[in-house]
């Protein structure tokens, strides 16, 4: 591991709360490290309550403990809600530009004024828009317009990451126990983003609770 002080504190504090999002997140960050140079991510969807590791992540603090050592790097988290991105601000350092706004408009002019230096996102982790478990279309909608509006920042090495996107299948009961009647597919916030990846010939390279690609 490169970033040794992050990491003391990723497993020490953060990846026992996780829950649900703690091997993709550590997965997350297992790549950032392992590029080893001042990192450019970009997050949709900023933490919004504090200390809730369990129950959201805590991805915006976990970024900016991460490029905290890594001087050169760029780290944008946008939200619509103003007073989500001020709590936001309390949370976290100035190593993180927080930005309230419509996340498609800002990704898609930032697409078109990156920083200097960096080519391509090195991460960009999707999450701004609740999904309702029983209606997820405006969900997995609007964060399919996100990866399209910061398409040219997206490279071969970004590692695009979906929150709330877990397998979901339809099942019956029989004498064994259950059947599925359909096989597992990603849904909530990442159905459509998977939907994309999966006619473009790209599989996830971790799927549990959050989805990860690359080489879109």
């Amino acid at each position: 591991m490169n970033n040794t002080s992050f990491w003391e504190f990723f497993n020490a504090i953060a990846y026992p709360q996780l829950a649900h999002r703690k091997d993709s997140l550590k997965h997350v960050f297992e790549h950032l490290d392992s590029l080893n140079r001042a990192v450019f991510i970009v997050e949709t969807g900023c933490v919004r309550n504090a200390g809730t590791w369990a129950g959201e992540g805590q991805s915006t603090v976990l970024f900016d403990h991460f490029v905290a050592s890594l001087p050169g790097s760029v780290m944008h988290s946008v939200d619509l809600d103003p007073q989500a991105t001020a709590l936001c601000r309390s949370l976290v350092s100035e190593r993180v530009q927080v930005h309230t706004s419509d996340s498609v408009a800002f990704l898609r002019t930032l697409a078109a004024n990156p920083p200097q230096g960096f080519e391509h996102l090195d991460v960009l982790y999707l999450d701004s828009y609740d999904v309702d478990w029983s209606a997820p279309h405006p969900s997995a909608l609007h964060h399919m317009k996100e990866l399209l509006a910061i398409a040219p920042l997206v490279g071969p090495g970004t590692l695009v990451v979906v929150d709330d996107a877990p397998l979901e299948a339809m099942l019956i009961p029989n004498n064994d126990g259950i059947a599925f009647v359909s096989s597992p597919q990603i849904s909530g916030k990442g159905k459509y983003v998977a939907d994309y990846a999966q006619n473009i010939g790209i599989k996830p390279v971790f799927s549990g609770y959050q989805v990860g690609y690359k080489g879109f």
